[in-house]
């Protein structure tokens, strides 16, 4: 099971090299997969799905016949396909094109800065996580009712030692579908416990504690292993490795644990 779409391709309408940089840096990162075409001809569709999960189109610096061009492909492409279709503009050179219903505007230098925002939200669909999440916490009403009551029916019963009860007054820290004990050192996700071990918990704590902020390589090595100056990165990706499968719904495809390529990592939520 993933939390991808099957298909993870965007494509981007623009002859501006550094937005097309960003983008390659951002999906490489991401695991998605970019596609990029000249602004100089409008993307043609013969009748097949062109399988794009979203398509950007830049429309600074084109002529208004060429973005009619464009838009006429475009229509049709979201019209038969549903295919999202985001415009990047100036805000000094904003033309009619803006009052399209079916086309998301975004001011260039906005979305430079929240391109991780503006691009997760039609890449990944979160939606059936929290819909899971709120169920489970209408379960869990019910469920640590019951629970105590039968901690109460064989409270006089000996516990061979391997036994444990869930601590039902235990406070639990949410972030997206995970819950966090610290006293115990459990992470949940939609309820099931991960049984990390200490030091895959460690690291799941730090990460988690500035969601979307890239933790460095060596941050992380410091952090696991203080004492210990032979520490590595090889030590690092192991237990990253161990993490992912325990994380991940599909650790090839992580998409809670991103790979920041020559920095570290990052929690994304």
């Amino acid at each position: 099971m993933t939390c991808f779409q099957p298909n993870n391709s965007l494509l981007i309408i623009s002859n501006d090299s550094f937005i097309i940089g960003l983008l390659t840096g951002y999906c490489v990162a991401n695991h998605f997969t970019l596609n990029c075409i000249s602004s100089a001809k409008p993307l043609l569709n013969n009748g097949e799905n062109p399988n794009f999960k979203l398509i950007i189109f830049d429309l600074r610096e084109l002529t208004s016949t060429v973005i009619e061009e464009h838009l006429e492909s475009l229509s049709k492409i979201h019209n038969t396909y549903s295919t999202p279709i985001c415009a990047i503009y100036n805000l000094n050179r904003m033309p009619i094109y803006r009052m399209l219903s079916w086309i998301s505007y975004y001011k260039h230098d906005l979305f430079i800065e929240r391109l991780d925002d503006y691009i997760n939200k039609y890449m990944i669909d979160f939606t059936h996580f929290f819909d899971e999440r709120r169920n489970y916490n209408r379960r869990l009403g019910s469920g640590r009712r019951k629970l105590l009551g039968t901690i109460n029916s064989f409270s006089s019963k000996p516990l061979n030692g391997s036994a444990s009860l869930p601590n039902v007054d235990a406070t639990l820290e949410s972030l997206g579908p995970f819950e966090i004990d610290k006293d115990c050192q459990k992470i949940y996700l939609k309820g099931k416990n991960l049984d990390l071990t200490a030091k895959e918990f460690k690291l799941f704590k730090l990460l988690s504690e500035d969601p979307e902020r890239v933790c460095t390589n060596e941050k992380l090595i410091t952090h696991l292993w203080p004492n210990r100056k032979r520490a590595n990165k090889s030590d690092l990706y192991q237990y990253m490795h161990l993490l992912r499968k325990k994380v991940e719904f599909d650790p090839s495809n992580p998409c809670w644990i991103i790979t920041i390529k020559g920095v570290g990592y990052k929690f994304h939520i």
